[in-house]
């Protein structure tokens, strides 16, 4: 009987260490998102989901759909196709035509919004250092690894059920 007593003990111990590790997560998330768009907005009147969308097509190296996109950025089409369109007014991004089939129209970057996407980076580089600027080269090291692992297990466990 005591050893049941154990593990029941056991289990809502993990039970609670799991739910501290969730709100860890969020409550670290949210800092360092908070954080981040406040910069973007204080330094270039921009964005995290331009800086996102922006980052998408910098990565693609090529033009991409706004389903692309979409699926990228992990918003819906329509967020996607009011933030293209408000972009592409400011003169950032721009549609081009599908080589392959000349009714899909695709999303890129123009030089203005390279540059400006460009000096983005450097800043948003120098937040990030700030941020993780008190974690020692190991510590970083085992966080990035712990992530990665963290990521394999619950995309595994989500895609079980």
């Amino acid at each position: 009987m005591e050893n049941t007593k154990t593990v029941s003990a056991e289990k809502q111990l993990d039970t609670k260490q799991i739910i501290r590790l969730w709100l860890g997560l969020l409550k670290s998330t949210g800092e360092i998102e908070r954080y981040l768009r406040t910069q973007l907005h204080k330094s270039f009147a921009s964005t995290l989901p331009q800086f996102d969308l922006l980052s998408a097509l910098d990565h693609a190296e090529k033009p991409l759909t706004k389903t692309e996109l979409s699926n990228q950025m992990m918003v819906t089409n329509g967020n996607v196709t009011w933030l293209v369109n408000r972009m592409a007014r400011e003169g950032l991004i721009t549609h081009v035509l599908s080589a392959k089939d000349r009714r899909v129209k695709l999303v890129e970057m123009t030089e203005k919004g390279a540059t400006f996407f460009q000096k983005m980076v450097a800043e948003h580089e120098k937040w990030l250092i700030n941020i993780f600027k008190d974690l020692k080269y190991d510590e970083l090291n085992m966080l990035v690894s712990l992530l990665n692992q963290l990521r394999k297990v619950t995309l595994k466990n989500i895609k079980a059920k």
